[in-house]
């Protein structure tokens, strides 16, 4: 340390203030590099983000204000969305039920069907026979959607579009032709739904059981299965 001081007593005043400009140029420097420079690409990085955050939310407050006139020239809005988001589903819904019926069996094929699966089992007789047919009722998607300042009304029921139609056979046998009888059916290649099976074995003996078949296919067509 006195060797540096003593160096700096025997500099001329020239030379003394020559060196204390380059050291304060040098510490100008270091400041720039290390402290200055960052701090202002942090300040203009900062600066940038309000600037976009502002944006934002001007962009924001012009959407809000678009909805908010929107509203006002029609107040119905909400209701509407509501009801094409439950045509959507609706239309889905359909589509679901086509995939899935296009496999059964039609109405106008079934009783043909089973009366020739029942032919060739001997030991069954038929006793009787009905068909029926009924709508099946899908899930309303479709809800009544409240609007400030208006009565909700509750929307009209939608038509069916799936129908159960099916036949009910009376038939008169043993046990083991009857399951003869259902493998029959369930390899016929037609696919049909099981509803019921009752059997009941009276005075006439276990050869001659009063059995009740139901049985039905599904269809959007509000077809009658003909007996």
């Amino acid at each position: 340390m006195n060797k540096w001081l003593q160096r700096w007593q025997g500099m001329a005043a020239r030379e003394q203030w020559l060196t204390y400009g380059v050291g304060v140029a040098v510490l100008g420097m270091l400041y720039l590099l290390l402290i200055g420079d960052p701090l202002a690409a942090r300040v203009a990085s900062q600066k940038a983000a309000v600037q976009l955050a502002n944006g934002r939310v001007a962009e924001a407050q012009s959407g809000i204000a678009d909805l908010q006139a929107r509203l006002a020239a029609d107040p119905n809005i909400p209701y509407r969305s509501a009801l094409l988001a439950a045509s959507a589903s609706r239309e889905e819904l359909i589509r679901q039920i086509d995939t899935s019926t296009a496999e059964l069996v039609t109405p106008e094929k079934m009783k043909a069907v089973l009366e020739s699966l029942l032919q060739a089992q001997q030991g069954l007789s038929l006793m009787g026979m009905r068909s029926f047919s009924e709508p099946v009722q899908l899930p309303d998607a479709s809800q009544p959607v409240a609007i400030p300042g208006q009565a909700v009304e509750a929307p009209a029921p939608l038509p069916a579009t799936l129908y159960r139609h099916g036949l009910v056979l009376q038939l008169e046998g043993g046990y083991f032709d009857l399951l003869q009888y259902l493998q029959a059916v369930q390899q016929s290649g037609w696919k049909l739904n099981w509803d019921s099976l009752d059997y009941e074995v009276g005075e006439a003996g276990p050869s001659r059981a009063q059995i009740s078949l139901k049985l039905f296919t599904l269809s959007r067509k509000a077809g009658w299965v003909g007996v």
